[in-house]
């Protein structure tokens, strides 16, 4: 990457922007030799702005950098051969065109450097289309975290040892469990859940009616609870939530499934002419047909899915839609912890 002086560049920017337009590579501004700014091609600089704004939080500040310099506030635009310079109110961004073509646009090093990194998280996530297809069958051939989920899929249809299964990305378990109204004395003391079924037996009460358990699998807080009032309304949303329901007294069982508060509406194909729903009803599931239509939101389950019925022992259609679930997300839940209730929980004081 070629550098020039801001001095040398802000009085002869014609040979700096002509580079850039022969060459599509950035230019250098450097400031006493130092990094002070970039001529960026506009065509790069557009590619980067939109996987910047695609970017999740990531630790980094999301508000760009925006320097001043009043040195260079020129009223009017300036013209230098076939090209154009328009500053910026902030005297540090220009844009340069040729014609009615943006050719280049100057940006300072930190504004540079932010949308530069910004992009590159950005594109992380991103996949063209059969490149993603053949992502997810890869995804869709590993096996599941740890103990996975299946294993909890028979009780769990009977409302055992929780109607709810939560999973939420992105937020420890402990600030989870307070903000779904769980008693913050019994989060600090570090309650277990079978502390709370041996009072239930000594005593004769239904403190386990009212418990939230909790922990951490991987990526994912996990929470298990009875009623489906508590919980669920996290501000601001997460990452991702996932939401198993059971209500066995009416035969329901319900997947939910949300990206930063966005329900992803499942299109299921036994029925997609249907309006949306709240939820997608996991008895809907047939083993041996694809559960979504391929391109609504949700279709990128499919592989994961007809995998689990492929290699796994499972046979009930629920422990295997359970199953294509952990291969997909990742998701997993303690089965020694939760079977001898070794695992945390708060008696929830009020409705999250």
């Amino acid at each position: 990457m070629d550098s020039v002086e801001l001095s040398d560049f802000v009085s002869d920017f014609g040979q700096a922007v002509g580079r850039v337009a022969e060459t599509g590579e950035r230019v250098r501004i450097t400031e006493g030799g130092e990094p002070a700014r970039v001529l960026v091609p506009a065509a790069e600089l557009a590619e980067l702005e939109h996987f910047a704004q695609r970017a999740g939080d990531y630790g980094m500040p999301r508000t760009r950098p925006r320097p001043t310099d009043e040195r260079w506030r020129p009223f009017g635009p300036e013209e230098q051969g076939p090209y154009t310079r328009f500053v910026h109110s902030d005297g540090v961004r220009m844009t340069f065109v040729r014609g009615r073509e943006v050719v280049a646009e100057l940006k300072s090093a930190a504004e540079f450097e932010w949308v530069e990194e910004r992009a590159r998280l950005g594109r992380q996530s991103y996949m063209p289309p059969k490149q993603r297809a053949a992502f997810e069958e890869f995804l869709a051939r590993q096996p599941p975290v740890g103990d996975g989920i299946a294993w909890i899929a028979g009780s769990w249809l009977e409302d055992e040892p929780f109607c709810v299964l939560d999973f939420v990305r992105g937020r420890g378990p402990e600030d989870v469990a307070l903000a779904y109204g769980a008693d913050p004395r019994d989060v600090a003391e570090g309650l277990l859940l079978h502390e709370v079924w041996e009072m239930d037996r000594r005593d004769g009460t239904e403190e386990s009616m009212k418990v939230i358990a909790f922990g951490e699998v991987g990526r994912w807080t996990w929470l298990g609870y009875l009623f489906d009032d508590y919980g669920g309304r996290l501000s601001p949303p997460p990452v991702e939530q996932i939401k198993l329901v059971s209500c066995a007294g009416k035969a329901m069982y319900n997947f939910d499934y949300r990206r930063s508060g966005e329900y992803q509406n499942p299109f299921p194909t036994e029925d997609d002419t249907v309006p949306r729903r709240d939820a997608y009803e996991i008895n809907w599931y047939t083993p041996g047909e694809m559960p979504f239509v391929p391109d609504a939101p949700l279709g990128f389950l499919n592989p994961h899915v007809r995998r689990a019925e492929e290699v796994t022992l499972w046979t009930d259609p629920v422990e295997l839609f359970f199953a294509g679930l952990e291969r997909a997300f990742g998701l997993a839940l303690p089965k020694q912890g939760i079977t001898e209730g070794k695992v945390r929980c708060a008696r929830l004081l009020t409705p999250g």
